[in-house]
C-alpha cells in the first residue's frame, strides 16, 4: 500500500468520524437536559480516550519525562489560547467549540502518524486501528459541534469546522507512512500535548457546562456512562 492510498485513508478516517458526529450533534433535537447529557456522555468518552489511549501510548513510546513535558506544554498552549480567544468573543459556547477544534486537530495529527506506520508495517492490526479511530472520532465531533450549534452558527459551518479538525489525521498518515519509523519521542510527545489540552477541555470546560445547563444529575451520570461506555467497547 502507498503513501498516497494510506494518507486518503486516514483523511476519511479522519473526516468521516468527525463530520458523522457533528450531523448527530447539529441535527439532534436540543433541551437543556440533552444537551446536558450528551455533554456529560463525551466528556466521559474523551476522558477514556486519554486514559486508556494516549496517555498509555505516550507513556509507552516515549516514557515519563516526554509525557509530562508534552502535558505541561499542553496545558499551557491552552491556557494561553484561551486568553485570546476570551478576548476575541464574549460568546462561552463559542469559545469552547473553537478550542476543542484546536485540541481534536492537534490530536489527530499524532494518530495519523501512528495509523500509516502500522498500515505500512502491521496491515492486519492497521484495519482493526483504522475502525477504531473512525469510530473514535465520532463522540469528537459531537463534542465539538454541540457548543458551536448551541451558539447559533450556521449548521454549514458548524459541520466544516468540525470536519476540518479531522483533516490532519490524513496529513499525519501520509508522513507516518512515508518515514516509516517515525520517533517514537515524537509521537509520546504529541499525543501527552494532545492528552492535556483535551483533559483541560473537559474539566474546565464540558463538564461545568453540562451542570450549568441542567442543574440536575444528568450530567454526572452521562460522564461515568461515557467513560464505561468507552472501557466496553475497548476492551469487547
Amino acid at each position: 500500500m502507498n503513501e498516497l492510498i494510506i494518507g486518503v485513508i486516514g483523511f476519511l478516517v479522519g473526516v468521516v468520524g468527525t463530520g458523522l458526529g457533528a450531523i448527530f450533534g447539529i441535527f439532534i433535537r436540543k433541551t437543556d437536559r440533552i444537551l446536558s447529557f450528551l455533554l456529560g456522555l463525551t466528556s466521559g468518552f474523551m476522558m477514556f480516550i486519554v486514559s486508556f489511549h494516549l496517555f498509555p501510548e505516550a507513556f509507552y513510546l516515549g516514557g515519563i519525562p516526554v509525557v509530562i513535558s508534552g502535558i505541561a506544554i499542553g496545558l499551557f498552549i491552552i491556557i494561553a489560547l484561551e486568553s485570546i480567544i476570551n478576548r476575541a468573543t464574549q460568546y462561552a459556547n463559542l469559545k469552547t467549540g473553537i478550542i476543542l477544534g484546536i485540541s481534536i486537530a492537534i490530536h489527530n495529527f499524532p494518530e495519523g502518524l501512528a495509523l500509516g506506520s502500522t498500515l505500512v508495517g502491521v496491515s492486519d492490526f492497521g484495519f482493526v486501528l483504522t475502525v477504531a479511530m473512525l469510530l473514535h472520532n465520532i463522540p469528537e465531533g459531537i463534542s465539538m459541534s454541540l457548543p458551536l450549534s448551541m451558539n447559533l452558527l450556521n449548521p454549514w459551518k458548524v459541520l466544516l469546522f468540525t470536519v476540518a479538525a479531522g483533516a490532519p489525521t490524513g496529513l499525519g498518515a501520509y508522513l507516518g507512512a512515508y518515514l516509516g519509523n517515525i520517533s517514537a519521542n515524537i509521537i509520546s510527545f504529541c499525543l501527552a500535548l494532545a492528552g492535556g489540552i483535551m483533559l483541560y477541555i473537559v474539566c474546565d470546560d464540558l463538564i461545568p457546562m453540562g451542570k450549568t445547563l441542567h442543574k440536575g444529575r444528568v450530567s454526572s451520570v452521562a460522564v461515568i456512562t461515557g467513560y464505561v461506555l468507552g472501557i466496553i467497547l475497548y476492551f469487547k
